[in-house]
C-alpha cells in the first residue's frame, strides 16, 4: 500500500477547499465577504451570558442545505458541533476536488484537526450526571465528542480508507495536521488527504475557560470593532467557530486526472516556545523558528514571501510577540513585505484557524488580491509591520507565510505558492 517516493522531491498542490465560519458558509462566500471586510462578529445568540463580562462571539448560523451534508438529519443532535463543521468543510472540498473516490480508496484519507474537541457535548453530558446521575450519559458521548470523529465521520462517509486520525496543538492545530498531512502524501502513504481543522467553542466552556484567564475581548457595546489585530487598543480576541478544509493531492496524481490545481504547499515549520504554558515567548524566539524551518523546508528565502497571513489575534502579548518575530525574520523587507489578519473578521477559530486562513491564502495567490485587516483605527507603535489595513489591496502574490500559534508555545508555518509546472 506504500509507494516508493523521495520526501525531497515529491510535489504537494492543493485542488480543494471547503469552509463554514462566521462570515460564509461556502468558500465563495467566505470570499466576497472577506474582500468586503465583514466582520461576523456579534452579540451572543446561542450562550446565555447574561451575568457574564464578555457578551461577544464570531458564531455561525448553520444553513438551511444541512440535508445535503447529513442526509441522516438525527446526527445533527448527536454529534458536536465540531464534528458537523469539519465534516461540512470536508464534503466542500472533497467535492471541489472532483476525486473518484471508488477508483482508490485506499489511497484517500482524512486528518481534521481540532483544539478543543467536543466541550459542548461534554458539557451537557456532565450536566446531566449532577442531576440524574451516571446512567443518563448519552450512548453517543464518546464518539460525538472525541477528536477523531471529524475525521473519521467523514472517512465512514465517503469511503476514504486511507490514513485518518486528528491531531491537537491548540491554535497552532490547523497548520500542524495540513503539514502532517502533506507527510503523508510524501512518505507514499496517500495520494490526497483531506486536512485542516474543526472547532465549535462559542460556547460556555470556551467563554468561561477562556474568559477566566482575561483573553478574550470585553467590547460588548461594538462586537463588529472587537477582534482588532496589532492594533494600539486591542483588549483581547474574540471567540470564532467553524472550519476549513483543504484537499491536498501528489502533483502527478492531480495532473493524470486533470485536476484544478489551486496552489502549492512548498513548506511547512514547527516549533515549541519551551517558555509558558500560556504566554508566548516576549521575542517571538519558537515563532522566529519556526518560519525560518518553514522558509527552508520550502527552498526559498524571506526576499521570496510577498505576504504574511499573521496568527494576529488580538491578544496584548500575542500581537506584540509575532510583530517582533517577523521583523526579526524579515529585517531589511520589514517595510515592504505585506501582512494581514484573517481573525480581524472572523475571530478566533483556536484549532480552526490556521484552516481558514490557510483558504484566505489560497485565494490571495489565485486572484491577487489580499484582504485587509479591519478595525484599523491606530496601529501599536510597538509593532513595525505593514499592515493591509482596512482595505483590500491588489498585489501579485507569489507565496504566502501562514503563521500559527498554540497555547504550550507550540509553533507552526505554512508556505503556500502559486503552482508553475
Amino acid at each position: 500500500m506504500i509507494k516508493s517516493r523521495n520526501p525531497y522531491e515529491t510535489r504537494v498542490v492543493i485542488t480543494g477547499m471547503g469552509t463554514i465560519n462566521p462570515i460564509g458558509n461556502t468558500v465563495g462566500e467566505y470570499w466576497t465577504n472577506l474582500i468586503a471586510g465583514k466582520s461576523g462578529v456579534r452579540l451572543a445568540q446561542r450562550t446565555d451570558l447574561q451575568n457574564y463580562n464578555v457578551k461577544i462571539g464570531a458564531e455561525i448560523d448553520l444553513p438551511d442545505d444541512m440535508e445535503e451534508y447529513f442526509p441522516r438529519k438525527k446526527m445533527l443532535k448527536r454529534l458536536d458541533r465540531f464534528i458537523i463543521f469539519g465534516h461540512v468543510a470536508a464534503t466542500q472540498a472533497l467535492k471541489d476536488s472532483g476525486l473518484e473516490i471508488e477508483n482508490a480508496p485506499h489511497r484517500y484519507g482524512v486528518l481534521i484537526g481540532t483544539g478543543d474537541a467536543g466541550v459542548e457535548i461534554q458539557y451537557n453530558n456532565i450536566s446531566k450526571v449532577v442531576r440524574k446521575g451516571i446512567e443518563a450519559i448519552s450512548p453517543f458521548y464518546v464518539v460525538g465528542c472525541i477528536p477523531s470523529t471529524a475525521s473519521g465521520y467523514t472517512a465512514k462517509a465517503y469511503n476514504l480508507q486511507g490514513p485518518n486520525f486528528s491531531v491537537n496543538s491548540a491554535c497552532a492545530t490547523s497548520n500542524h495536521a495540513i503539514g502532517m498531512a502533506a507527510m503523508m502524501i510524501k512518505m507514499g502513504m496517500a495520494d490526497a488527504m483531506l486536512t485542516g481543522g474543526a472547532e465549535a467553542v462559542v460556547n460556555t466552556m470556551g467563554f468561561g475557560g477562556f474568559g477566566v484567564i482575561q483573553a478574550l475581548s470585553e467590547r460588548n457595546d461594538s462586537p463588529e470593532t472587537a477582534s482588532r489585530p496589532f492594533d494600539k487598543n486591542r483588549d483581547g480576541f474574540v471567540l470564532g467557530e467553524g472550519a476549513g478544509v483543504l484537499c491536498l493531492e501528489e502533483l502527478e496524481h492531480a495532473k493524470k486526472r486533470g485536476a484544478r490545481i489551486y496552489g502549492e504547499l512548498k513548506g511547512c515549520g514547527f516549533s515549541c516556545d519551551a517558555h509558558d504554558l500560556v504566554a508566548p515567548h516576549p521575542e517571538g524566539r519558537g515563532a522566529c523558528a519556526a518560519m525560518e524551518l518553514a522558509m527552508e523546508n520550502a527552498g526559498l528565502n524571506s526576499d521570496d514571501i510577498d505576504l504574511i497571513n499573521a496568527h494576529g489575534t488580538s491578544t496584548t502579548l500575542g500581537d506584540l510577540s509575532e510583530g517582533r518575530a517577523i521583523c526579526r525574520v524579515f529585517d531589511h523587507r520589514i517595510e515592504k513585505i505585506l501582512v494581514h489578519s484573517t481573525k480581524s473578521m472572523i475571530g478566533h477559530l483556536i484549532g480552526a484557524g490556521g484552516g481558514t486562513e490557510a483558504i484566505a491564502g489560497v485565494l490571495a495567490l489565485e486572484k491577487n488580491i489580499i484582504h485587509p485587516t479591519i478595525n484599523q483605527f491606530e496601529q501599536d507603535p510597538e509593532i513595525h509591520l505593514n499592515i493591509v489595513r482596512n482595505e483590500p489591496q491588489e498585489k501579485n502574490v507569489n507565496n504566502i507565510l501562514l503563521n500559527s500559534f498554540g497555547f504550550g508555545g507550540q509553533n507552526a508555518v505554512l508556505i503556500i505558492s502559486k503552482y508553475n509546472d
